[in-house]
């Protein structure tokens, strides 16, 4: 950016306020273009965003790719590519872009929706209204209440985790959780004030910090799942990261625990939250992902010992469940943190294509665990799954899905120890692990795979100079020659004269490759009947003559 921060806040913040007035938080459009916009910038489709005195330009990747200016002094006189008139949701998702430098976006978002409110909270100054009357007419709602009689409502969190659960329920009767439903769009920023709120009574003592945080996260996702379970509200792949933050806090929370060992006033705090995780396990209230994502951490974080893992194996065995989809992931975890492989590979099969999506936890906790048996396990169910996993979804799912199971995997790991299983698991994800496929291709010196790949996808000669063809071209010249045949053939079929110079280039990398080849013959023969085939095409012959292809 040409400007510095300090400048381009001066800028955003009368700007802010501009979009602010302009867009209705109690009104559908203005809602519709702050989610929408918000989503644009939260899955990174914005880019090229460039700042130039009081103007900045950006691209927007949606279902049509957009071109945005944004007029930094005067919001309403922005200009987008978009069909739509006045503010829309791409100029939203670009300020969100340049506003995220300089301040946070939920805090924008949170102050833009305290404008639905406060027109009809505002008290004028001519209104008479005395406080009882005003009481009488908020008091039954909660709205307006005396301090006497909040200090009264007020309980203490006591001593004992039944006490601590509680005063949890205490403090989500205070808390609107309806907002989940009538704003979906903010779901993650108003799980995250909530729990903030909830922090704000955690216990003064340092080390019961760190418990406290464990329980209200653990609470809090449990009810915030139980409620959307009741109202049949479906989460869509963005909404669930109001569970990846509480999940995120919960594992802060238990490396906090772990600097130290726990004192023995921990234990029947601990033995709560097992308790608790028999009863979710049981619940059919919770929705399986959250119950597996909750399970599969305390277990393999909180609740260490053997024997209580056995007993916790004994439980779900008899649980007369065994078909039942989060009974079959308990025991696979059970299974593999027992180290019990036989069984846990009988779970396996068990289980179906469902395993691929609850693998990132395994995945990821394996590798940092140094688990290789039980990780290499998973992945060769995995394998087995993965064409079919794949084919059952759309396009942009299956490539969303793609990219992130290809980050998840241990690629340097694998590399080390079993580099031929690794091109499997690549190779069964094609075309979307394209890129991935090429670089280790590139790394292992398989020319000849990369060569048989690229003529799969049907790349372009210049598109492939940016994949790899020229080490291809340095290391192992004779594969690359029917890539340059083919770019040849391809760029004179166009027939204008920017496409006969780039086939005379791509000649004479073919001339330059049958000479370290020692085939001079092969050289000659091939110009011959190139120049035969094309002798009507004056101005490719001509080209071949000013790149000395003729009479060099």
């Amino acid at each position: 950016m040409a400007i510095r921060i300090e400048e381009l806040k001066d800028k955003l913040i009368p700007m802010s306020r501009s979009i602010q007035g302009e867009l209705n938080p109690g009104t559908d459009d203005g809602r519709n273009i702050v989610s929408k916009g918000l989503l644009l910038f939260r899955q990174n489709l914005v880019s090229n965003v460039k700042v130039r005195d009081e103007e900045a330009s950006a691209d927007v990747q949606d279902v049509t790719p957009v071109s945005v200016r944004l007029d930094l002094q005067f919001p309403m006189l922005s200009k987008c590519s978009c069909p739509y008139s006045g503010w829309c949701r791409h100029q939203m998702a670009v300020f969100f872009m340049l506003y995220n430098k300089v301040a946070r976006v939920s805090e924008w978002i949170q102050d833009w929706r305290s404008q639905e409110s406060s027109p009809a909270s505002a008290v004028d100054d001519n209104d008479n209204s005395s406080l009882s009357e005003l009481l009488k007419k908020h008091g039954s709602t909660g709205a307006l209440r005396k301090a006497s009689d909040l200090l009264q409502e007020r309980k203490t969190r006591g001593n004992t985790p039944h006490e601590w659960w509680q005063f949890f329920e205490t403090l989500l009767q205070k808390e609107d959780l309806q907002l989940l439903e009538r704003q979906p769009y903010l779901m993650d920023v108003i799980i995250q004030n909530i729990y903030k709120r909830f922090n704000k009574e955690a216990p003064f003592e340092r080390e019961w910090k760190p418990l406290y945080q464990l329980f209200a996260t653990f609470f809090l996702t449990l009810k915030v799942d139980g409620f959307l379970q009741k109202r049949d509200i479906e989460l869509n792949r963005e909404q669930y990261a109001l569970f990846d933050y509480l999940l995120d806090q919960m594992e802060d929370a238990v490396e906090k625990l772990s600097v130290h060992a726990m004192p023995f006033s921990f234990d029947p705090f601990i033995a709560f939250l097992k308790e608790r995780s028999a009863e979710m396990s049981e619940d059919l209230d919770h929705s399986i992902t959250v119950k597996a994502e909750v399970y599969r951490f305390i277990w393999y974080y909180l609740f260490k010992q053997k024997a209580w893992r056995r007993d916790e194996v004994n439980r779900l065995e008899a649980s007369g469940t065994p078909q039942d989809p989060f009974t079959q992931i308990a025991l696979l975890h059970q299974y593999l943190l027992l180290e019990e492989f036989e069984k846990a590979d009988e779970m396996v099969e068990a289980i179906g294509t469902e395993l691929v999506v609850y693998s990132e936890f395994w995945l990821v906790k394996f590798v940092l665990s140094k688990r290789y048996e039980a990780l290499l396990l998973l992945l060769k169910a995995i394998l087995k799954r993965l064409p079919v996993y794949i084919e059952e979804r759309d396009h942009y799912e299956a490539s969303s899905f793609v990219r992130w199971f290809v980050r998840k995997l241990p690629t340097e790991w694998l590399m080390e120890r079993d580099p031929h299983f690794l091109r499997e698991l690549l190779l069964s994800m094609l075309p979307f692990s394209y890129y991935s496929y090429t670089e280790f291709l590139l790394n292992t010196k398989s020319y000849r795979e990369w060569v048989e790949l690229q003529k799969y996808m049907g790349y372009s000669i210049p598109e492939m100079e940016n994949l790899g063809l020229p080490q291809v071209y340095k290391e192992s010249p004779e594969l690359a020659l029917p890539l340059y045949y083919n770019g040849v053939v391809d760029a004179i079929e166009q027939k204008n004269r920017d496409s006969y110079r780039q086939a005379v280039r791509y000649m004479k990398k073919i001339r330059t490759i049958y000479k370290k080849l020692k085939q001079t013959d092969k050289w000659d023969a091939y110009l011959t009947y190139n120049l035969e085939k094309y002798k009507r095409l004056r101005a490719f012959q001509e080209e071949c003559r000013k790149g000395k292809l003729i009479d060099a």
